[in-house]
C-alpha cells in the first residue's frame, strides 16, 4: 500500500471518528451504539497502519485477496448493523404501542372525570 493511500485512508477513518465523536457530543446518538462504530474504526486503523495483519487475516480464512476480505468485512459490518437497527426498531415499535395504550387509557379516565 502506498504512503498517499496510507495517508487518505487515516484521513477518512479520523473524519468518521470525529464526525461520530461529534455526534455524542450533541446527543445524536447514543455512546451504546456509537461503539461499533469506534471499533470498526479501530480496525481499519489496525489494517492501514499493519497492512501484514490484513495478509494474514485473508490467508487466516483462505480468501485469496485481502480486497475480498475487506469486502467480506464491510458486509459482516452490514449486516450487524441491519440486525442491531432492526432489534431497536422492534423494541420501540413494542413501547410506542404500549404508550399509545396507556395515553389512551389515562385519556378516557380523564373524559370520565370531565363529564362527572
Amino acid at each position: 500500500m502506498s504512503t498517499n493511500l496510507k495517508l487518505l485512508s487515516l484521513l477518512f477513518v479520523l473524519v468518521i471518528l470525529i464526525a461520530i465523536t461529534l455526534l455524542v457530543k450533541k446527543n445524536r446518538i447514543t455512546i451504546k451504539y456509537s461503539i461499533v462504530w469506534y471499533l470498526t474504526s479501530l480496525l481499519f486503523i489496525l489494517f492501514i497502519v499493519f497492512p501484514n495483519l490484513l495478509g494474514w487475516f485473508t490467508n487466516l480464512f483462505g480468501i485469496v485477496l485481502a480486497s475480498n476480505f475487506i469486502f467480506a468485512l464491510l458486509i459482516g459490518f452490514l449486516f450487524i448493523i441491519t440486525i442491531s437497527l432492526t432489534t431497536i426498531v422492534s423494541v420501540q415499535k413494542e413501547q410506542i404501542r404500549t404508550l399509545t395504550q396507556e395515553v389512551s387509557i389515562l385519556n378516557k379516565k380523564n373524559n370520565q372525570r370531565e363529564k362527572l
